[in-house]
Formats: structure tokens, sequence, C-alpha cells
């Protein structure tokens, strides 16, 4: 049997629940899963608010008692402590981007965001802009870098007529003029050259549709994985960061460009082109001209390195050991 303590992570963001449980399993790690009471929805009505109590209740008396069988309870999102917390108040939280950088700043449940942060045994994030909204409250915190299972990407395989691909979907928190802006300059630059597509996804998508860029339809994991792994190049978000979105092209392999600097990753830049709308614009005609060199082996070994699932839960199962070893 492993040394490392039990897990139950409770809740799901961008896959890295599921990729570190998976990772802990080869390693002989107890870590299980619990999915949240409900997909978010509207309850209306009487009949409606009845359902989500019990519902709840029920939820609620399920996490207890699975948190009883298990060292650590480990959250993700720090808006799902407003729920957790009745059946496991002893926990430590993963945050994961709105929860913090968005949800906080709401006067209704910012305070129990920031509880969330203040009660956790320990806190992790996720994206390095994320440290701006956590270390405040939390100057011990952990970045656990977004992990990727590289090895289960699929690999970087355009075919048919060349096709640029927007990764992100169409919404403010990626920095929608920007995102607007290089999608009507690639569809001007382009045209008639390359289809300019992203996903129907977001209150912006029609927007991007005026720009020029071609609407697709919402498609599972597996789906989205094939989209980008057969783009000729795909345009990263333009908030400044690597999302799993992001990560998960740059492990297909796939050339990228962003529409703005990455200050936040200076010591170790990711393999990725542009800068600015203008300068992502002309990386995507000179990478479909073949002008601009291109190496995706290089570029699947940066994710490896730096985003890889490994060394997420390197991060996270030391973090557990100490918070329990701190209980004693």
């Amino acid at each position: 049997m492993s040394a490392q303590p039990s897990a139950l992570h409770v809740n799901e963001a961008a896959c890295t629940a599921e990729r570190m449980i998976a990772e802990a399993a080869r390693r002989g790690y107890a870590w299980h899963y619990l999915a949240k009471a409900a997909a978010a929805q509207e309850w209306r009505g009487l009949t409606g608010q009845a359902r989500r109590s019990l519902r709840g209740a029920a939820w609620v008396a399920r996490l207890r008692g699975q948190a009883r069988r298990h060292d650590i309870v480990h959250v993700h999102s720090a808006s799902t402590v407003a729920h957790s917390k009745y059946g496991a108040p002893r926990y430590v939280v993963h945050c994961h981007g709105t929860d913090v950088r968005t949800t906080q700043y709401d006067p209704a449940r910012g305070p129990g965001i920031r509880a969330a942060l203040r009660d956790a045994e320990a806190v992790f994030f996720s994206t390095p802009d994320l440290a701006e909204h956590v270390l405040p409250h939390r100057p011990d915190a952990h970045y656990v870098p977004a992990p990727v299972d590289v090895a289960n990407v699929p690999r970087w395989a355009p075919e048919g007529p060349p096709r640029v691909v927007f990764a992100s979907r169409w919404t403010a928190d990626k920095n929608t003029d920007t995102q607007l802006a290089t999608a009507a300059g690639l569809a001007k630059a382009l045209a008639g050259r390359a289809e300019v597509a992203g996903l129907d996804w977001g209150p912006h998508a029609d927007a991007a549709a005026d720009a020029g860029v071609v609407l697709l339809p919402r498609r599972d994991h597996a789906g989205y994985l094939e989209l980008l792994a057969g783009a000729h190049v795909v345009v990263g978000q333009a908030a400044g960061i690597l999302a799993v979105s992001e990560l998960e092209a740059l492990a297909a392999g796939a050339p990228m460009v962003v529409p703005v600097g990455l200050p936040l990753y200076a010591e170790t830049p990711p393999p990725v082109h542009g800068g600015s709308v203008d300068d992502a614009v002309a990386a995507t005609v000179a990478l479909l001209d073949g002008t601009v060199a291109h190496e995706p082996e290089k570029v699947r070994q940066w994710v490896a390195d730096h985003h890889g699932v490994e060394h997420a839960v390197d991060i996270v199962a030391a973090v557990h050991r100490d918070v329990v070893a701190a209980r004693k």
C-alpha cells in the first residue's frame, strides 16, 4: 500500500481531477472522485427549489460519508466550497479561474469565496494570472500548472484545405475585443486561402461570425482534440495565459499564434508565435506558407516538461502529505 494520504476530489474543472486521479492510480495512490450534485441549471418555482434542496441534501450526505473514508478532501473551485463545506468542513481547495478571478469580486458571493480560501488547509491555483487574486488571501498557496496528459492527446496531423482554428470560446474573459480584431485580420489576410474557424460557443460568437469566422458546432472532448490536432494553425486566447485548450493544442504539436504577449511565462517561454494582433496575423500567413519553421515534437515536449500531469501530481501529493502531517 502507498504511504500517500488518500484523497477525495470533489467537482471537476478542465479535466484536472480526472487526469490527476488517473496518474495517481498509476502510482498506487487511493485518489477518488465525487461529482458535484448537479450541472448548472435553473431551479424554477417552488417545485424546482424543493428538488434542488433534496438533491443538495442527498449530495452533502454522500460527501460526508465519503469524506470520512479519505484523509484529504480536495475541492475543485472555491465556488464549490459554499456547498461542500457542509459535508466536508476540512478541505483543500483548488482554484481554476472564474471562482477567484471573477466571483470573489461579486458583492453577494465574494465573501464566501474569500472564506473558502481562508479556511482551507491548503490552496492551489492553476494558471499564473490567478496569483494576484489568491496570494493576498493565502500567501502560502501553491501554483499547480494546469495538467495535460500529453501521451493521450492526438498528434498534429492537418488534412484537407488549410484551416485556422480559434481554440477558445467567445467570452469576455478571453479578451473579446482582441479576439475579434484577430479574427477580422485573419479573415482579410487569408481570404480565399484558408478557412478561419471557431466554436459556436459564447455570447460573442455571432460577432465572431460577422468578423469572418466559420462557426463550428460544439463537440465532446475527444472531438475537440481532433479539431485542434487537424488545424493547420491554432489561435490561442487573448487573455495573456495558456488555458487547457491552448495547452492541448500545443500537446498535439500544432503551431500556435497568440495576439498578445505572455509575460507571465517569461521564465519558461512557450513555443508560440505572435505577441500582437498584427504579429499573430503575419505569423499565421508565414506558417501556412512554410516560411517559418515548425517542430511539433519540440512543442509537445514543452508541454510535457512544464504541464505534464506527472508534475501536477508531484506537487499536490507533497502538499497532501504536509497537510496530514501538520494535523498531528
